[in-house]
């Protein structure tokens, strides 16, 4: 399908183009005259009668496309009443197959092109007003009970205003309802940005309670530090992921001179290991509207650390001696857009940032390898 083609109504602007780990292809279209983001699947593909396979696979594929639409579909009318061309969350507007691939369409969004360090370096004032329109975004998803279950950078797109700056929150292929995550096979997000309870769902030791609204939480935590301090916080490069050091005790802090001292106090509150000990979002909305644009960033006594007992670790994530490394980790730790795809699963890791005279990677590596290897357990079974 190429530019000036017609999909389901939708006049393509530009040929498809593959994005991410291949998982799809995306391109601009038009129809009656606005102008559209539309993003086509590559996988699961409907087999009609004609298709190769035995019936028994045909009746295995499509018995996959039916969850794979009803989840697409669930979570759109779940989005319907709060969501419209024009607003801050850019939510499914479209959603259809036609023959054998799956499409979804949304509103299109002129980007300002910002990344993470860009917000760093644009001062305070303009810092606020993106902190609150995310916050704002998030808390219309949570208000419904959804967990967007995939927060990064990549996901918030900032676009530029007539009065300065907002944020537009996107992909909601990943979220779900309170209570009904998918199973631990077909977890997709970026690894960067996983909560802790999120790694110990995926190992098996946390239950479907546990992955909640919070979860969403601590890695909105990590964008805003990034925001701030154009960085994730500074934590032992061994362990790779925010999550796996805060599991084995870290705790992430914001650096002085970066934020006022109640926003700095928030953001380490949201990257607490306990989901139950970090603010909902209608509290983080509301302090992030108490705050004044030229509130002072000075430095400020960093949150008490909290007791916690060993058992609160998972056995497999404490620190331990250097390990071989797990299927995944052979050599370096994952680049940037690598993946690991089996049932459904894709993992993709950006490059980590090592902070300077950082010690060597090993037992950080173990610790990732022992996760990755238990992904990659199951993708062989």
């Amino acid at each position: 399908m190429r530019a000036g083609d017609t999909v389901h109504g939708y006049r393509l602007m530009e040929d498809f183009r593959v994005v991410g780990a291949g998982l799809s292809e995306w391109s601009f279209a038009e129809r009656a005259g606005r102008a559209y983001f539309i993003k086509r699947f590559l996988a699961p593909t409907y087999p009609d009668d004609a298709a190769p396979g035995s019936a028994r696979t045909k009746a295995r594929k499509r018995a996959r496309c039916a969850a794979f639409e009803a989840h697409h579909r669930g979570i759109q009318a779940a989005m319907a009443p709060l969501t419209s061309y024009g607003g801050n969350l850019i939510a499914t507007l479209d959603f259809f197959r036609e023959g054998a691939k799956y499409y979804k369409v949304t509103e299109k969004v002129d980007l300002a092109g910002l990344e993470p360090g860009d917000v760093a370096a644009l001062g305070f004032p303009v810092q606020l007003v993106l902190l609150k329109t995310v916050a704002h975004s998030l808390k219309i998803l949570h208000d419904l009970n959804i967990v967007h279950s995939d927060l990064k950078p990549s996901n918030v797109m900032i676009k530029r205003t007539e009065l300065g700056y907002t944020t537009k929150l996107i992909d909601f292929d990943s979220s779900y309802l309170v209570g009904s995550p998918p199973p631990p096979e077909e977890i997709v997000g970026t690894m960067n940005y996983y909560s802790p309870e999120l790694v110990r769902y995926i190992q098996g030791s946390a239950s479907v309670a546990d992955l909640t609204q919070a979860s969403d939480i601590f890695a909105l935590g990590l964008i805003y530090a990034e925001y701030l301090t154009g960085a994730l916080p500074a934590f032992d490069p061994t362990y790779h992921e925010a999550a796996i050091a805060v599991l084995n005790g870290a705790q992430l802090r914001v650096p002085p001179g970066h934020a006022p001292a109640p926003l700095a106090t928030l953001i380490e509150q949201m990257l607490l290991v306990d989901p139950a000990a970090r603010p909902d979002v209608a509290e983080v909305h509301s302090t992030l509207m108490g705050l004044r644009s030229d509130t002072s960033t000075i430095g400020r006594f960093p949150v008490p650390a909290r007791t916690r007992s060993p058992s609160h670790v998972p056995r497999r994530l404490r620190p331990s001696t250097p390990a071989e490394p797990g299927p995944a980790m052979a050599g370096s730790p994952i680049p940037r857009g690598s993946a690991l795809r089996g049932k459904g699963l894709r993992l993709i890791a950006d490059a980590v940032r090592p902070a300077p005279d950082s010690p060597p990677p090993g037992r950080g590596r173990a610790l990732l390898g022992k996760l990755i290897g238990k992904i990659e357990e199951r993708r062989l079974r």
